[in-house]
């Protein structure tokens, strides 16, 4: 998984939405609301097949190819101070998976799988609501892994035995 990608893609949502997204699961402070929060849900889900191994040539000698498509999750979610806010907030950033983003996702070498609805997340903390809304986003990416492989030059054949 390109973790590198996922942080610029991140960082490319702050920008564009104009409110601080942050890790989840972290022992960080949050932020004060609004702000989002992701979490990488599922790093890998194996797609079909053992993926496809091609042989290549290079100044450097030959080498295999393992080629292999599989998804990935990441989920979502928007805190604000009231329920209109986060609602509004958490569309913003849904719709930039639907249609605003998908250049810049595609220039990070993924692809929109599926984009799940925005529910309802809210929870009861003590004595006062933390509003939050929020929807998984599921991303097709490409893994390549490359080994050198040896060759023999020549085989030198003696006594056949005939």
């Amino acid at each position: 998984m390109n973790l590198v990608a996922v942080k610029e893609l991140i960082t490319q949502i702050k920008k564009d939405i104009g409110i601080p997204i942050i890790k989840g699961n972290t022992k960080a402070p949050a932020p004060k609301p609004p702000y989002g929060m992701y979490n990488i849900t599922s790093p890998y889900i194996k797609g079909k097949g053992r993926g496809a191994v091609t042989l290549h040539d290079s100044e450097s000698g030959p080498y295999e190819k393992r080629t292999e498509e599989y998804t990935f999750t990441i989920s979502f979610s928007i805190f604000a101070e009231n329920t209109e806010t986060t609602i509004g907030l958490a569309h913003k950033v849904h719709q930039w998976f639907l249609f605003l983003g998908e250049e810049f996702i595609r220039e990070q070498g993924f692809v929109i799988a599926s984009v799940g609805n925005i529910e309802n997340r809210t929870t009861f903390l003590v004595d006062d609501y933390e509003y939050r809304y929020g929807f998984d986003v599921q991303f097709r990416a490409v893994d390549e892994q490359i080994r050198q492989i040896e060759t023999i030059e020549k085989v030198e054949i003696t006594n056949l035995g005939g």
